[in-house]
């Protein structure tokens, strides 16, 4: 049935290719992708998948169900593009492999049974839609969820970043400079700022994590002492635990600043933290099985270092984030122009139709391998357990 799968894939490309080139024609940054989103809806309802609209009341949200039963599996879109440089980390074509992924399998479902689910989930580059469905559940009722990123080359299994965003603030009494004198209350809160930075400067040398942050409030005028000071940094590690780890050593360093001068300390996630992706070894054979087959090399990029909310996904349930490569793109990095371009050239054309193949052939391996899912699910269970044993 994968020969089938694949004629029905190449039915549908050039509606799929029309799409990705309206989405890299007309770019949309996150959660303005109104146009992005009702292209790949109509799509999704012409192919016979009930569609919700303004999911989880996000307005460019969706989720399109097709079948019913076990096992359900699950295809991420994303449709997002960054400022000025529009489709550079290659959204365009993430969202129509997804689509045309779940939609070329539904001839297997009609066979074997199951349920296909495509969500829309917006704003992958700032908010992370999908940490915040994550974290509502939305996802749960997956038996796996399945992506391809575009990338200079096809791989499976790569290295990726868990990004923790978190901002010390530190509270004071403002005196003027005249009267903050000896014997006075003054409590100098940029001073505990400056303290907490030089601090986690020299405990970050012991910490497997990239550590930078910035002073983004430290006063007003000089003759003021500041009541008011804050840091933001992004704490990045390439374990969720080494993460956790982490955020403990610097807190504590913020926190013995801010207790230095008596100065009360505030720690909130400025921005949603993505996890490491939680890699699936019996998800990440079938991806290099399939495309394997289509005649695809597939390679290792474990040097590699990306940050995906998809992440976050992967720590709920079974998640495969495979990369599809395009050809000719070596040395042009993501978050470029350059890159952009390239989703749409030939070779974009090409990854898009491999891709959605490949996933497809990865979604009927679960459909109708009964070995296969049991197998995914005892890998997930045992890398949260390694996990938790290194307190995550």
């Amino acid at each position: 049935m994968k020969e089938q799968i694949r004629s029905a894939v190449e039915d549908f490309l050039p509606d799929l290719w029309a799409i990705s080139r309206e989405m890299y024609d007309h770019p949309e940054l996150g959660l303005e992708e109104v146009n992005s989103s009702r292209l790949l809806r109509d799509w999704l309802k012409g192919q016979g998948f009930a569609v919700e609209e303004n999911f989880h009341q996000v307005p460019t949200a969706f989720r399109a169900v097709y079948g019913s039963g076990k096992p359900v599996l699950g295809f991420l879109c994303e449709y997002d593009a960054l400022p000025e440089v529009g489709h550079g980390c290659g959204h365009d074509l993430i969202g129509v492999i997804s689509a045309g992924a779940a939609a070329a399998l539904k001839q297997a479902v009609d066979v074997h049974g199951g349920t296909l689910v495509v969500y829309g989930t917006p704003d992958e580059e700032v908010t992370c839609t999908k940490v915040q469905f994550t974290d509502d559940g939305v996802f749960d009722e997956l038996d796996a969820a399945l992506m391809l990123h575009p990338y200079q080359q096809t791989c499976a299994r790569m290295g990726s970043i868990g990004i923790y965003p978190i901002q010390y603030e530190f509270f004071g009494k403002k005196f003027h400079a005249n009267e903050a004198g000896p014997g006075s209350n003054c409590i100098n809160a940029l001073d505990a700022a400056v303290t907490a930075y030089l601090s986690i400067n020299q405990a970050k040398q012991y910490l497997d994590a990239n550590i930078y942050g910035i002073l983004n409030s430290g006063g007003t005028l000089p003759n003021i002492i500041p009541d008011y000071a804050s840091l933001r940094y992004y704490i990045r590690c390439d374990q969720e635990w080494k993460t956790q780890r982490a955020v403990d050593r610097v807190t504590r360093c913020a926190q013995g600043a801010a207790d230095s001068v008596g100065a009360t300390l505030k720690v909130t996630q400025y921005l949603c933290p993505t996890q490491t992706i939680l890699p699936n070894e019996p998800l990440l054979k079938a991806y290099e099985d399939n495309m394997t087959a289509l005649g695809e090399p597939v390679v290792t990029a474990e040097h590699a270092r990306l940050s995906t909310d998809a992440g976050n996904v992967s720590f709920r349930v079974p998640t495969l984030h495979g990369m599809i490569g395009i050809h000719g793109c070596d040395g042009i990095d993501l978050h470029t122009k350059e890159f952009a371009d390239r989703t749409v050239s030939e070779q974009g054309r090409e990854a898009t139709r491999l891709g959605i193949c490949g996933l497809a052939g990865v979604g009927y391996d679960l459909l109708t391998r009964p070995e296969l899912l049991p197998a995914v699910r005892n890998d997930f269970e045992q890398a949260l357990r390694e996990q938790a044993e290194k307190g995550v």
